[in-house]
């Protein structure tokens, strides 16, 4: 009887890049969702509770609704919808190409995410938040 072959464990930088891999072909999934159906018109898409309780918007009311406008090219709509979306695409595309250029320069180099990034994203998602339901 001949033994199976036992297949080679995955290193970590393979297993990191199919990883990435999975959550790019989600996300271009989730995009193609989001443009052939219109969120204002499908019922599939998540309802905000927050805005059910309290009647208040939350900072992601309407962001679906945005990137479909946003999508189909209709800039205006979108911002009318939320502006969030149209100011954090452009800055996650930046922030991707620097993070890319940084580690075709230094492969090795860690990824190290300051918590200082973390507590001023909650701070102005915050203060988005109420600032949208003031004005």
């Amino acid at each position: 009887m001949a033994a199976t072959p036992v297949p080679p464990r995955l290193d970590r930088p393979a297993r990191r890049h199919g990883l990435v891999g999975l959550l790019a072909l989600l996300g271009l999934v989730g995009l193609w969702v989001l443009w052939h159906f219109d969120p204002a018109q499908s019922v599939f898409y998540p309802r905000c509770h927050f805005h059910e309780l309290t009647g208040w918007l939350c900072p992601g009311c309407g962001g679906l609704r945005a990137m479909h406008a946003l999508l189909h090219g209709r800039i205006a709509e979108s911002w009318h919808y939320n502006p969030l979306p149209l100011l954090l695409v452009p800055a996650a595309l930046l922030a991707l190409a620097a993070e890319w250029y940084r580690r075709r320069r230094t492969p090795q180099r860690p990824w190290i995410l300051s918590p200082i990034w973390a507590w001023a994203s909650l701070a102005a998602l915050l203060l988005f938040g109420v600032l949208r339901n003031i004005f």
